[in-house]
């Protein structure tokens, strides 16, 4: 335990870790070219499908590789979803929350 956190949990293994998954990603999200790509899927498909898929008429905001690859930013491979899919489906994908993920 370090300051109240077990090694785990402790802030600057978090902030590592989300700065390695910037540095690994194709175009950071911080990026123009991202901004761009965001910009125009969510204009293209506003709501979010995993909701819609259950019935649910939600506005997306965020944008999410299908597939799990950051570098593969093809039209077809990404998917418009709220902020509460968008966890859901990247602690399935990377394992958080106890879940064993695919280590993509």
């Amino acid at each position: 335990m370090h300051n109240g956190y077990c090694d785990a949990h402790r802030p600057a293994q978090v902030d590592r870790t989300a700065r390695e998954r910037q540095r690994r990603r194709a175009l950071p999200t911080n990026s123009a070219a991202w901004r761009r790509i965001r910009a125009a899927h969510l204009m293209a498909q506003p709501l979010c499908v995993m909701c819609e898929q259950e019935g649910r008429i939600t506005p997306a905001t965020h944008v999410d590789h299908i597939d799990g690859d950051s570098h593969n930013n093809h039209p077809d491979n990404l998917q418009s979803l709220c902020a509460s899919c968008h966890s859901r489906e990247t602690a399935r994908q990377d394992g958080g929350y106890g879940n064993r993920g695919r280590g993509v």
